[in-house]
């Protein structure tokens, strides 16, 4: 007969020290080892998935700062558009008032049937002198600014574009002044030609001071030939330099400021 395998009860461990001393030796039940080793192996375990988890919510909380910052910018970027859809918005609206101005669509005051004449129906000669001084402060007929031309009227040069008015220099701050008695109808800001004056006259007379400083009249406020409207600047973006951009309309058509500035100076005595 075999004989039955023996079961083990206890672990003897012998320590031999480097030195001189004398060897230990301590003993430890199967129990004790069987569950010192169990503890090793859950202790180890539980490092692992303490170390995954760590890992896990450290990439999580990446993941909600790099999202936070994420929503920060679309946040700011979509304020930047709404803003640039806002000032896009007035733009156009300005633009619209502009051009409704420039084509009779701006109505500020009606007036009397007197008054619907033009300057081709004007007879200087027969005219009494109060009534040529009341004519004459209707219609552009002074420089709004004392400087030096620096471009003229060009409509018909077929190299460069379109001039419809006069470049007229000064230093910055310099007055600009009424060309004619009338009333403001646009008073603001526009990106390309920066800050805007445009008065309505009597008999379909319309002026244009552009590149402004600043705007010393609000709009619908009645001004008087020679009165400062505004200073001289080099605002807006096809600006090169300080000067007013001066231009006359009639009837919804552009014309040359020199050929009336002179023709009317010529006409006042």
């Amino acid at each position: 007969m075999s004989r039955s395998k023996r079961k083990i009860k206890t672990y003897s461990f012998l320590i031999i020290p480097d030195s001189k001393d004398n060897p230990k030796n301590f003993t430890l039940s199967a129990f004790a080892v069987r569950s010192l080793l169990i503890s090793a192996v859950v202790v180890l375990v539980l490092i692992v998935l303490g170390a995954a988890s760590y890992w896990s919510v450290a990439n999580i909380a990446l993941d909600y700062v790099r999202l936070k910052e994420e929503n920060f910018e679309l946040r700011t970027s979509l304020q930047s558009v709404e803003g640039m859809q806002s000032d896009l918005s007035k733009m156009r609206k300005m633009n619209d008032d502009i051009r409704n101005t420039l084509t009779g669509y701006v109505q500020i005051e009606k007036v009397s049937a007197e008054d619907d004449t033009s300057l081709t129906d004007l007879d200087f000669d027969n005219l009494k002198p109060e009534k040529k001084r009341t004519i004459f402060n209707f219609i552009p007929s002074i420089m709004p600014v004392n400087g030096f031309i620096t471009r003229g009227y060009q409509v018909k040069d077929l190299v460069v574009d379109p001039h419809y008015g006069l470049d007229i220099a000064a230093s910055k701050g310099t007055a600009i002044k009424a060309t004619a008695d009338g009333t403001v109808i646009f008073s603001g800001w526009t990106l390309k030609s920066g800050y805007i004056l445009i008065i309505k006259h009597k008999y379909g007379y319309t002026s244009l001071y552009k590149h402004n400083q600043r705007n010393l009249v609000s709009i619908l406020e009645k001004v008087t030939k020679g009165q400062v409207i505004a200073l001289v600047g080099d605002t807006g973006e096809i600006s090169s330099g300080a000067h007013v951009h001066f231009e006359v309309w009639n009837n919804d058509q552009p014309i040359d400021p020199m050929m009336y500035v002179s023709a009317l100076e010529r006409n006042k005595n």
